[in-house]
C-alpha cells in the first residue's frame, strides 16, 4: 500500500496533471501529455504505438514520430516511476491501482450513487453525486493535443452530462428543485437541444409553484427546434407539457401494464464440453464481484455456446427475465446493429410501449436504464463489434447481469465500465474426442486410436469445426441438431 507521501492521483478531468504528495508533477508539453493522457484513458491495457502516434501527431506524423514517443515516454518514466510504464511488442501499458485516475474515481461514484437512487437512498445518491462531480476542474483533457481532445473529449463530456441529469433528477425527487433552477436555467443555455436538462428545468419549476415558467421553457424548445431543426419535441416531453397544462385534471393515460417477463434465450447447445475455468468465474458474477462479462475469443471457438449454456443453468437467478440481442458485429452480409435500433429492441422485449419511445438516443437510453433500474435481469449481447455499440445497451441497475460476446478485446468496456473479459481458448485433445464422439454418435467411424487425435488438430480444437466435421462423419442423431 503506498503511503501518503508517495500516492500518485492522474487527471484527466479538467488540465492534465499528476500529483504525488499533494505536489504536482511537472510533465512538459502537449505531446508528452497526450501520450499519458491517451495511456491513462485505458489503464493496465496495452495501447498500439501506431495508436499513440496518430492521437499526438494526427494524420500527418513526422518521420521522427516513434523515436519522438520513446523520448516522451522515457521521461514520463523518470517523473512517474520506471516501472508505472511497460513496454510491450506492440505498445505501451501504463500500471495503475483502482481509483488513481479521476475518471476512474468519477465513474465508481456515478455508479453507487445510481445504485442509492434506485434504492430510494436519495439523500446518499445526491452528496455522491455532488462528490463526482467535484472531481471536474474544467473541460476534460486540459493542455493535450487536438488529435486526443477531437477523439476522447466528446466521451468523458457526456459522461459528465448524464452525472448531471442524475443529480438534477435527485434532486427534484427529494424535493429540492427550487435550489436546481438555476443551475439547470445554465445548463439549458450551454446544451439548448437536450431535451432532458430542458426536462428537469421544467419539473424543477413546476415542484416549487412555478408552473407558467415551466410552460414557458418548453415553449422556447418548441420554437428553438422548430426553427432550427424542424422537428417537435419528443413525445415524453410533449407529455410532460400536456400534465403541466391540465394540473388538476385527470390524466388521459392508460395504466401501466405489469412487467413483462421476456425469456429469449436461444436453445443451448447440446454435448457442451470443457469450460469449467470460465464457468466459474461467470458463477462467481452472481455472488456481486461483477455484472458485466466480456467474452472474446477467436471465430468458432464456442464464445455464444459458453454464455447460452451458462445462461440457461443460471436463469433461475434471475427473476425478471432473460434479454438476448444479435448485435452483428462480425456478419459481413449485414451491418452491425445500430445503438437506437437495439435500444428499441430490448424496449419493446420489456414491454415499453412503442408509439411512446423517444426519438434521440440519450432518450432511448434513459428509458432502457429507468426500466432495468429495480430488476434482476441476464442480458446476452452477441457478437458486439464496439464498445461504443455496448454502452447504451448496459442496464440501470446494480442487480442485472450482462454477457458480452465479440471477437475483439473491447478494452473500453474493461476500463470505463469494469467489465471482466473471459478469454476462450480452443479444447484440448481430450475435450475435442468428446465433443466429436457426442455429435457423431454410434455412426462415427472406427478409424483407430490415433484418429480422433488427428482430427481435435486438423479442426485446431475449435467448438464449431469439430462439430461440422462429426456431422458430416457420423449418422443424423438428435445430438446434431444442437
Amino acid at each position: 500500500m503506498q503511503s501518503i507521501l508517495s500516492a500518485i492521483r492522474y487527471r484527466l478531468l479538467g488540465s492534465v496533471e499528476v500529483h504525488r504528495g499533494g505536489r504536482r508533477v511537472p510533465l512538459g508539453g502537449p505531446k508528452r501529455r497526450t501520450v499519458l493522457a491517451a495511456l491513462l484513458l485505458r489503464p493496465n491495457t496495452v495501447v498500439a504505438d501506431d495508436r499513440l502516434i496518430d492521437l499526438v501527431w494526427g494524420d500527418d506524423p513526422p518521420r521522427s514520430a516513434r523515436p519522438q514517443l520513446q523520448v516522451h515516454i522515457h521521461e514520463l518514466r523518470k517523473r512517474l516511476g520506471t516501472g508505472t510504464i511497460v513496454r510491450h511488442s506492440y505498445g505501451y501499458e501504463l500500471v495503475a491501482d483502482p481509483g488513481e485516475t479521476d475518471a476512474e474515481q468519477f465513474r465508481r461514484l456515478v455508479v453507487r450513487a445510481r445504485t442509492d437512487r434506485a434504492a430510494r437512498r436519495r439523500d446518499e445518491a445526491a452528496g455522491t453525486l455532488r462528490s463526482a462531480m467535484a472531481l471536474w476542474t474544467g473541460p476534460a483533457l486540459g493542455g493535450v493535443t487536438a488529435s486526443l481532445e477531437e477523439k476522447a473529449r466528446p466521451a468523458l463530456e457526456e459522461s459528465r452530462l448524464c452525472a448531471l441529469e442524475e443529480l438534477y433528477g435527485v434532486e427534484v425527487e427529494r424535493g429540492r428543485g427550487s435550489s436546481a433552477v438555476s443551475e439547470l436555467r445554465t445548463l439549458c443555455s450551454e446544451h439548448p437541444t437536450r431535451e432532458s436538462f430542458v426536462a428537469l428545468l421544467m419539473s424543477a419549476l413546476d415542484s416549487c409553484g412555478r408552473t407558467g415558467e415551466a410552460v414557458e421553457a418548453y415553449a422556447a424548445l418548441r420554437d428553438l427546434f422548430a426553427r432550427e431543426l424542424g422537428i417537435d419535441p419528443s413525445a415524453p416531453l410533449q407529455r410532460l407539457h400536456l400534465r403541466l397544462l391540465s394540473q388538476g385534471q385527470e390524466e388521459e393515460r392508460p395504466r401501466r401494464q405489469p412487467p413483462v417477463r421476456p425469456a429469449e434465450l436461444p436453445h443451448a447447445v447440446r454435448g457442451f464440453v470443457a469450460r469449467d475455468r470460465e464457468l466459474a468465474v461467470l458463477d462467481a458474477g452472481r455472488d456481486g464481484r461483477a455484472s458485466l462479462f466480456l467474452l472474446t475469443g477467436v471465430p468458432g471457438v464456442g464464445k455464444t455456446a459458453l454464455a447460452l449454456h451458462w445462461g440457461h443453468m443460471a436463469r433461475g437467478g434471475f427473476p425478471d427475465g432473460q434479454l438476448y440481442l444479435d448485435l452483428r458485429g462480425s456478419c459481413g452480409s449485414e451491418a452491425p446493429t445500430e445503438p437506437d435500433d437495439a435500444l428499441r429492441q430490448l424496449l419493446r422485449s420489456l414491454g415499453a410501449d412503442t408509439r411512446d419511445l423517444p426519438g434521440d438516443s440519450p432518450g432511448l437510453a434513459k428509458l432502457f436504464r429507468s426500466m432495468t433500474a429495480d430488476r434482476r435481469l441476464l442480458i446476452l449481447l452477441d457478437d458486439a463489434a464496439s464498445a461504443e455499440q455496448v454502452a447504451p445497451l448496459l442496464p440501470g441497475g446494480p442487480d442485472s447481469t450482462v454477457l458480452v460476446t465479440g471477437r475483439r478485446d473491447l478494452p473500453e468496456l474493461v476500463a470505463l465500465f469494469g467489465a471482466v473479459r473471459v478469454r476462450l481458448d480452443v479444447l484440448s485433445e481430450e475435450s475435442s474426442a468428446e465433443l466429436f464422439r457426442f455429435v457423431a454418435g454410434d455412426g462415427a467411424p472406427d478409424a483407430g486410436p490415433s484418429a480422433e487425435p488427428a482430427l481435435a488438430d486438423d479442426c485446431g480444437g475449435l467448438p464449431l469445426a469439430l462439430r461440422m466435421a462429426a456431422a458430416t462423419m457420423g449418422l443424423p442423431s438428435p445430438a446434431q441438431s444442437g
